[in-house]
């Protein structure tokens, strides 16, 4: 198959090839995922040789929507980044070796790696998983195997913290895994469970000291490239400290479920996992995760916490907020909110938190903390005490706002600057940032800490009193100006809007 064009590119006739590949591209639809990714080979090899990076990249996508192993789209992703990234090049070119089953290819994949290995630039590290344990074997299994299906073992350590597992069979399992692992594989048993923080963290510090950390529950399984994915966030610059993933149940990280409804094929309501059981839920979800699991340009939501189902640290982040390996504060025992706490610790040592919006993991979720109804609200509280505020009131963009937004930019068609006078952490701005990316978000605090925790988030960001304070931009140059009556007057908003922009309060708004 595809023998004429694969001939034309090797001759180097570049102008029939794709005359050729438009012609087979019209029965695509036709083909079986592998020969439909096959063609966008041919396709992304045609532009590489044309010096079209855009379209070469694109190509590459539409290929890793039909087959996410396909080893030739790994190794031509890292070619696509070698001069710009070295670090997802390296990463690309490892996935791609993980892939590839013919010998001759292996040998140019694996000189290629060797070759970067040598490179200064190059400072990717190998990752420990680290695992908490507790009860759930068969959803245990299922992690485990996931995790060993994403990475080579060479670059893989796996750690798991049992916190004295009730059911029968689940520490047997691990012992055996441990005993007949082919890479490192870490087992602590504990005898009592001692909750959330000290088990990651009793993990954390079993954990080679070079590698990057992966904090993942037990009842978290990942789909294809999941982990792959999370990395080339993690090393995109390096000013990020930390990536998650997105999730059919994770706090602020969900994938709604009105779109998974095709892959169900019936239409799914909240919590749909709880009702359809794990093996068709995560059916669904893979099915969903293997369209989407695709490169993109920008994939990453900037956040200034993360859930902590499944959450990379990198070894330089966790070098500055937990030297001691004390990755979650102990205080938070025996859980919740340990993870916005970390999250805070990150973004206050400015280093960006990216939510990657094309890598998916299934969480089963909603256990809690047997004999501790309490502990959320116990643990929100100590927030409070630690921190001097409650997470929960900044945690969520303002919807109605964003929406007005989005109408203008359908309206407009071209890149807008907004001046949001409520940015807070910036949530508002990371929703808009990620929704609308050519958009300019300029936020105004009234505290600097507030401003420290935006400034990894927004474009630009000052603080001072909302009213009256000199702010750094001309009058009348936003699009939009987003306020608070309580806290800001309508003539200091006015003074920034264009007039042909808007105003947007909480409580109407006002066109000019």
């Amino acid at each position: 198959m595809y023998e004429k064009l694969e001939q034309l590119i090797s001759e180097g006739d570049y102008k029939e090839a794709l005359y050729e590949f438009q012609e087979e591209y019209q029965n695509i639809g036709l083909r079986s995922d592998e020969d439909a990714s096959r063609l966008c080979v041919l396709e992304a090899s045609i532009w590489e040789a044309l010096g079209d990076g855009i379209a070469e990249f694109e190509a590459i996508a539409k290929g890793m929507s039909f087959d996410q192993t396909n080893y030739e789209l790994f190794y031509m992703l890292g070619l696509y980044y070698q001069n710009f990234n070295i670090d997802k090049a390296y990463l690309c070119y490892e996935m791609a070796l993980f892939y590839c089953d013919v010998d001759s290819d292996r040998e140019v994949i694996a000189s290629t790696l060797q070759e970067l290995k040598k490179d200064t630039r190059v400072r990717v590290r190998c990752v420990s998983v680290m695992v908490l344990s507790y009860n759930d074997l068969e959803l245990l299994k299922m992690c485990i195997d996931s995790v060993e299906r994403s990475l080579p073992k060479e670059s893989l350590e796996i750690v798991v913290v049992d916190n004295a597992s009730t059911e029968e069979g689940v520490r047997e399992f691990l012992r055996e895994r441990a005993d007949s692992a082919d890479y490192s594989f870490k087992l602590i048993e504990n005898s009592e469970n001692m909750g959330f923080p000290v088990g990651c963290n009793q993990g954390a510090d079993c954990c080679n000291e070079d590698n990057d950390i992966f904090f993942l529950n037990n009842d978290a399984v990942l789909t294809t490239n999941a982990l792959f994915w999370l990395r080339m966030g993690l090393y995109e610059n390096r000013n990020v400290g930390a990536c998650s993933s997105l999730s059919n149940s994770a706090s602020l990280q969900e994938v709604a479920p009105s779109l998974l409804d095709e892959y169900a094929g019936q239409e799914l309501d909240n919590l749909w996992h709880k009702k359809l059981g794990v093996t068709k839920s995560f059916e669904i979800f893979s099915k969903y995760a293997a369209v989407n699991t695709i490169p993109m340009y920008y994939p990453y939501i900037k956040r200034f916490r993360l859930t902590g189902f499944a959450l990379l640290v990198s070894r330089d982040a966790l070098k500055v907020v937990a030297p001691d390996n004390k990755v979650f504060d102990e205080i938070f025992s025996p859980g919740y909110f340990e993870d916005d706490d970390l999250g805070m610790r990150l973004a206050t040592a400015s280093f960006e938190q990216y939510l990657c919006t094309n890598s998916f993991i299934y969480h089963n979720g909603g256990s809690g903390f047997e004999g501790h109804n309490d502990a959320m609200e116990r643990s929100r509280q100590t927030f409070i005490d630690k921190w001097g505020f409650d997470i929960w009131g900044f945690c969520l963009h303002w919807q109605e706002a964003c929406d007005k937004i989005a109408d203008l930019y359908a309206e407009r068609k071209e890149p807008l600057k907004i001046l949001d006078f409520s940015c807070n952490f910036g949530a508002t701005g990371s929703y808009l940032k990620h929704m609308f990316p050519d958009v300019f978000v300029a936020g105004v605090c009234d505290n600097s800490f507030a401003a420290g925790i935006a400034k990894n988030i927004v474009d630009d960001v000052v603080y001072g009193n909302l009213n009256t304070s000199k702010l750094p931009w001309n009058d009348h140059s936003f699009d939009v100006v987003l306020f608070e009556r309580e806290k800001v007057c309508k003539v200091r908003a006015s003074q920034f809007v264009k007039t042909s922009g808007i105003i947007i309060d909480d409580r109407e708004e006002e066109r000019d």
